[in-house]
């Protein structure tokens, strides 16, 4: 009887050190949204680098082509949304969620197309294509570490660092921006984010020096935020999928009870004002789970801020070594995303089959 119960004993502390270092993340690092800075220029300072014009890059193909067409045309072209989703910018994400192997968020502002998310092995992206090294990216698009955009007499430059070479490369197609998602540890393109000048400014995804005028950023209630974290939680969920599938890790189902254990977590940080995977009130991911009720056999949590959206939080995630691990764990079965404002929680949980 004596040795049962030291095998049991034994058996519960494997199993609790096993839940707790994956909810707990101790090595995972802290992930903060890349940090842009937009000084201006005084007058008759020179803004160089290299300037957009029409000629740039290969012709505009595929999905790329839409960019600054009508909505009207693109649902006559490829059909209506699944669902519209709001964004914390001056456009609504149409979700186009063809498989795990093509996947589209289309950026419609006032009926016109301002921007792309492509995902997904069978997504056009011509002349790039998913899975394409960074090599062969460089051999023939121009990338280059200063881009000048000039638009209604402003003149804006974005500095990429080594860091963004090395992950989200800027290019153009043709007079259409392109961001380039790639996987620092395969040097694989994984998605890509497609821009007019507009809409690149407005977002601002690198660090940037100018002369003119700047938009102002969009006031949001926060009715609308909730709406637009509902969103993102989606996006999330759909991305993580689809990168889960090329990774060959295994899809995950969504748990809604996970979900709101995520949510909560977001909107603690956002609220108390910390960025950790413990809450000072709730405790570790494993505390939080259990007061919910929610049983696992396994669960390991992603946490990220301030980053534009959910695309960019995932991305983010793939490059970042501990996050890589838990969002291509094959154990995992089950997620959930929650969104509070630019925090961002995906706690992912092992069930087992009833």
């Amino acid at each position: 009887m004596k040795t049962l119960l030291r095998i049991l004993t034994i058996l519960a502390i494997i199993i609790f050190v096993g839940i707790y270092s994956n909810a707990n993340q101790d090595d995972t690092p802290i992930l903060k949204g890349p940090e842009t800075n937009n000084p201006q220029m005084d007058e008759g300072e020179s803004l160089n680098g290299t300037e957009e014009n029409s000629n740039v890059g290969p012709p505009v193909q595929g999905i790329a082509s839409f960019i600054n067409k009508s909505a009207e045309e693109l649902v006559a072209q490829i059909g209506e949304p699944d669902r519209i989703d709001p964004s914390a910018y001056s456009y609504d994400w149409w979700i186009y969620h063809f498989s795990d192997q093509e996947y589209i968020q289309v950026g419609i502002e006032r009926s016109k197309v301002v921007t792309i998310y492509a995902a997904g092995s069978e997504a056009d992206i011509q002349p790039f294509k998913i899975g394409q090294t960074i090599k062969e990216i460089y051999q023939n698009s121009p990338v280059e570490s200063e881009i000048v955009v000039n638009i209604d007499g402003g003149t804006y430059r974005f500095e990429l660092s080594e860091e963004d070479l090395n992950t989200r490369m800027l290019t153009m197609v043709g007079d259409v921006y392109a961001q380039l998602y790639l996987d620092k540890y395969t040097g694989e393109l994984v998605s890509i984010r497609l821009f007019n000048k507009e809409t690149l400014i407005e977002q601002r995804p690198y660090e940037m020096v100018y002369r003119g005028e700047l938009m102002e950023e969009n006031e949001i209630s926060q009715e609308e935020w909730n709406k637009i974290s509902e969103g993102s939680e989606q996006q999330i969920f759909d991305i993580t999928n689809i990168i889960r599938t090329s990774y060959d890790a295994g899809r995950v189902k969504w748990d809604e009870e996970t979900a709101s254990v995520a949510e909560e977590h977001s909107k603690d940080m956002f609220e108390q004002d910390y960025f950790s995977h413990e809450s000072p009130t709730f405790g570790t991911l494993a505390d939080r789970l259990e007061s919910a009720g929610v049983a696992f056999g396994m669960a390991g949590e992603n946490i990220a801020a301030q980053y534009a959206d959910g695309p960019a939080a995932v991305h983010g995630w793939l490059n970042s070594e501990g996050h890589r691990k838990t969002l291509l764990e094959p154990d995992f079965t089950h997620l959930g995303v929650g969104v509070f404002r630019k925090y961002y929680t995906q706690n992912f949980i092992q069930q087992f089959e009833q």
